[in-house]
């Protein structure tokens, strides 16, 4: 049988993508559709497209104005780059892996498993074991972070766990 892509409505989106309707119509009100389901009277999207818009939607995690809201992980940026001049002049913390398990608490084969398809290091290690890797504390967070939320907004729970992510 041949793969093909199907249109979906904003409520069969919001199934899909397990969020709420209203969510899902926001994120989309300005993406055209894709086409028209069957009967022709409904707007429908491709999967792809709903999920580009939804993490891309500018407005979800906002309070309305130009400022995250407090607490999400888009407002950790937004700080970053207020006191980035204070943060450039701080020295980095780095880690041995296993200090970073314990700092952190991040289970070790999550860690190799980061290191693994991308997560930045100071001092590269062994990719089977992970022994040797020294982390930056920075880039560990901003990994977790850019993985959880990606994968949360997503809706991927089967990649999440694959990535070793943790529910949040």
């Amino acid at each position: 049988m041949a793969m093909t892509k199907t249109l979906y409505s904003i409520s069969a989106l919001a199934i899909e993508l397990d969020r709420d309707r209203r969510t899902i119509a926001q994120a989309l009100k300005a993406v055209p559709p894709d086409g028209k389901l069957a009967g022709g009277k409904h707007d429908g999207w491709y999967l792809s497209t709903a999920t580009k818009a939804f993490l891309s939607d500018r407005s979800s995690p906002t309070t309305g104005g130009d400022r995250p809201r407090k607490g999400s992980a888009l407002d950790h940026y937004v700080d970053r780059l207020v006191d980035w001049q204070e943060l450039a002049e701080r020295e980095p913390q780095d880690f041995p892996i296993d200090e970073a398990v314990e700092v952190f608490g991040i289970p070790r084969d999550a860690l190799v498993t980061w290191l693994r398809c991308g997560m930045p290091y100071a001092v590269a290690g062994d990719f089977k074991t992970g022994d040797g890797f020294v982390l930056r504390s920075k880039w560990l967070f901003d990994w977790q972070i850019a993985l959880t939320v990606i994968a949360a907004s997503a809706g991927w729970p089967a990649a999440a766990r694959t990535l070793k992510i943790p529910e949040i």
